[in-house]
């Protein structure tokens, strides 16, 4: 029932609708115009008639073309008003645009591009008698867009009964630069469908050329695939949607297009199997190649598969089989080890390159072998070292070892006695420097060879002898400064001997030690009175210096009991211990003196360090005896003074530490010491807590003292630094607790003296009307009104 209910709304409304539209005028007409070469008023056109002409354009039906080829645009507007009450709405549409006559290119059909570039006509409004009411002039509608609307317009209805109607005049087509260019791309378009076609053909003929298994110019047939690829997509992308091929292909062009991509698809793939398995592909190559005995072909192709893969270890160890071949045993070692030791391996590949490193390993030890007996020892050495090294990096390659000890054992013997037969002939020919170090480098191989070369003494025995020659030189050279009295000179030969004396085993001479003694005491006795000028010039760490190196010559050359070094030694020791009295007698008058001074600028602890460290002065050189009782006396005078000064000190350092009740115990203790022992003949003041806490810079302290002032009933002293702590910035929240504190012990003080109405005024007079004190006040007040009402 609902649904029919609505039904008949619906029906009703479009009657209502309906009868307030009326059509006052509805009319289609249509327009012919004949487009020819010829015309000068349409320069485009005649380019388009010749573009058509020169691309041999056909009629429709396929017949022969006109001498010039021509065509028809045929257009049909459709005009209507309508009466919509109080307005009249005016409308002209195109219908439709068509184009028939010569418009066929091979095929492919043109009427879209023939259509003209635009429209341009005038619209009337006529009434009854055909008179022209309204006009509608420079309309213009573009042919080639959506827009199909030549009129859309509304006027009032003031007449009734109007038979309106609309007459469309002065219709011009007009064709333009744009409608020329329009239709030469599109004749273009056929030309390269013909032309494409004919690429297509040969591309499938090339493409049939293309080889994937021709792996020696696999890159060319992959870049000609390439370019094919481009000339595909390219033609596929100008054609395809712009001629709309879908719909006509008079040569089968797309059918074409596709035959040749299928066929490229299938060369890319072998194509791409090829590249990506290209290190395998020149490695069979080269086996192949092998098995026949071209060893050089074989070598090509497997320097190609490293080219195209560098870890492809199967080429390599091909490789390293061919240069072992070829006996380039070290670049065969090199190219196998770097297959065991950076590349990833299959097992059989493994098994092959482990073989081919036995062959290798039993190349050197018999490269090694047969060098040693030619006595090339270093090179036979160098090949056992690589066979060595194999040993060590190249995984699962069992050595005999016990064989290559012994071979690297005769080249080492081989090298090590060629050097020393070299040192012996060098230190026959006296080239000392020479032998010394031929003699050193055969020392350093018998330790880099120690297990082959531990028990040869030759080397060792060499250097001793080199070092007995030096070691006669030093002496005869020794003696002849000494003749010359060059002490220094001759001392450091005669030590230069020594010290090879003591190192080398080597028969002694024996009068080295009276030598050594001879040069050394003029140098003793001159170093001896150096140090005793030294002290005279008070210059005592010099002075021991010299004493403790003249000490330390006396113990090396014997001379400790020599009468005249013996004498110069006390007299060095009397003047350093003479100097250093006189240096302590000094030090402790400079202190007492610098204590005295402090006293008269009563810095009383300053001045009790200063006697303090004149005694310790002395006693630290009591040897001398120096007096220290004008210290202890100073000291025993200023104690008391001393004593409280130290006390304020502490009792500041109990502030500086935030220990507030240690520090107000500590100053009050300092107050009544000052008080019993009389400081003040000291020229000392002592300074109130209630000042010390007034001027002390550290605000919670002077807070903390308000509070101490307040525990000892001392409540208007305690007020009067309160205000003064405000008075600095203090935050008046952190004073609350002692303000009411301070309110309610005076007010118990107060108690009694006269009527409780009275407190406000006694309060103010307390804070002095401080805005500070505010709770000190109704504190106060409060409690001055409890006690009251108790009483």
């Amino acid at each position: 029932m609902r649904q029919a209910l609505l039904l008949l709304s619906l029906l009703l409304a479009v009657n209502t609708v309906q009868a307030q539209t009326k059509i006052v005028f509805e009319e289609t007409t249509s327009d012919t115009y004949l487009m020819k070469y010829g015309n000068s008023s349409q320069a485009s056109l005649n380019s388009i008639i010749i573009l058509l002409e020169n691309a041999q354009v056909t009629a429709q039906g396929g017949g022969r073309p006109n001498r010039k080829p021509e065509f028809t645009v045929r257009l049909e507007q459709h005009a209507r008003i309508t009466d919509t009450g109080d307005q009249l709405l005016l409308q002209v549409n195109l219908k439709n645009v068509t184009v028939t006559g010569d418009i066929n290119n091979k095929g492919f059909d043109l009427a879209d591009v023939l259509k003209p570039e635009e429209l341009k006509y005038k619209v009337w409004l006529l009434n009854s008698k055909n008179e022209k009411v309204k006009e509608f002039t420079n309309q213009r509608l573009g042919l080639h867009g959506d827009n199909q609307n030549m009129l859309q317009a509304t006027i009032p209805d003031t007449a009734a009964n109007q038979n309106f109607k609309l007459k469309i005049e002065e219709k011009q087509v007009n064709y333009t630069y744009e409608s020329e260019n329009r239709v030469k791309e599109r004749l273009n378009l056929v030309k390269e469908y013909f032309a494409a076609e004919a690429k297509i053909q040969r591309a499938l003929q090339e493409v049939a050329h293309i080889r994937p298994d021709d792996v020696d110019r696999i890159e060319l047939q992959d870049r000609n695939l390439k370019e094919m690829e481009v000339l595909h997509a390219n033609l596929k992308g100008q054609l395809a949607e712009k001629l709309n091929l879908e719909k006509n292909d008079p040569q089968r062009l797309n059918y074409k297009l596709t035959q040749l991509q299928e066929t490229l698809q299938d060369r890319r793939r072998a194509i791409n199997h090829t590249l990506a398995t290209l290190d395998q592909q020149f490695f069979n190559r080269g086996l192949s190649l092998m098995q026949r005995g071209n060893r050089s072909g074989a070598q090509v192709y497997f320097m190609k598969a490293v080219e195209a893969n560098p870890r492809f270890a199967p080429a390599h160890v091909e490789l390293a089989r061919l240069d072992f071949m070829g006996g380039y045993i070290r670049e065969a070692s090199n190219r196998t080890r770097d297959v065991f030791t950076s590349m990833r391996v299959d097992r059989e590949t493994e098994a092959i390159a482990l073989e081919l490193m036995y062959d290798i390993y039993g190349a050197y030890i018999s490269s090694g072998n047969t060098l040693t007996t030619r006595g090339d020892y270093h090179n036979a050495l160098a090949s056992f070292a690589e066979a060595r090294e194999l040993c060590s990096t190249v995984r699962g390659l069992r050595c005999n070892t016990t064989a290559l000890a012994e071979g690297e054992g005769r080249a080492a013997l081989g090298v090590y006695r060629a050097l020393v037969d070299n040192g012996k002939r060098l230190l026959d020919r006296n080239d000392l420097r020479e032998a010394e170090r031929v003699a050193g480098e055969a020392l350093a191989f018998q330790r880099d060879y120690d297990f082959a070369l531990s028990r040869e003494q030759e080397a060792t025995e060499l250097m001793g002898q080199v070092k007995f020659q030096y070691y006669l030189q030093h002496i005869d050279l020794g003696k002849r400064y000494l003749s010359q009295q060059n002490y220094d000179a001759a001392l450091r030969e005669f030590e230069g001997a020594l010290e090879l004396e003591s190192r080398y085993t080597f028969k002694p001479v024996q009068e080295l030690g009276a030598l050594a003694q001879k040069a050394a005491k003029p140098i003793l006795i001159a170093k001896l009175t150096e140090g005793y000028e030294q002290a005279m010039q008070n210059r005592l760490s010099n002075a021991r210096a010299t004493a403790s190196a003249a000490t330390a010559m006396q113990e090396r050359y014997g001379l400790k009991n020599d009468a005249e070094v013996l004498n110069k030694y006390n007299l060095l020791r009397e003047r350093i211990f003479t100097q250093e009295c006189v240096n302590t007698q000094v030090a402790y008058d400079k202190h007492y003196q610098n204590a005295r001074d402090l006293i008269s600028q009563r810095k009383y602890v300053a001045a009790d360090q200063a006697f303090m460290a004149a005694i310790k002065a002395a006693d630290e050189k009591a040897d001398c005896n120096v007096a220290t009782f004008t210290a202890k006396d100073g000291r025993n005078e200023i104690l008391v003074a001393a004593t409280y000064q130290r006390m304020l000190e502490d009792a500041n350092r109990h502030v500086s530490t935030k220990r507030y009740a240690d520090a107000v115990q500590l100053y009050e203790q300092a107050r009544a010491y000052y008080v019993d022992k009389g400081v003040g003949k000291f020229g000392l003041n002592h300074v109130s807590l209630f000042n010390f806490a007034k001027e002390n810079n550290r605000q919670d302290f002077t807070a903390h003292v308000v509070s101490y002032f307040a525990s000892i009933q001392e409540e208007e002293v305690a007020v009067q630094l309160l205000t003064s702590l405000l008075d600095r910035g203090y935050a008046k929240r952190k004073t609350k607790k002692v303000q009411e504190q301070l309110g309610k012990q005076l007010a118990l003080k107060d108690a009694g003296t006269g009527p409780w109405h009275d407190a406000k005024t006694v309060a103010a007079q307390y804070t002095q009307s401080h805005k500070g004190l505010k709770k000190l006040r109704k504190a106060y007040v409060k409690e001055r009104k409890r006690l009251a009402k108790l009483g």
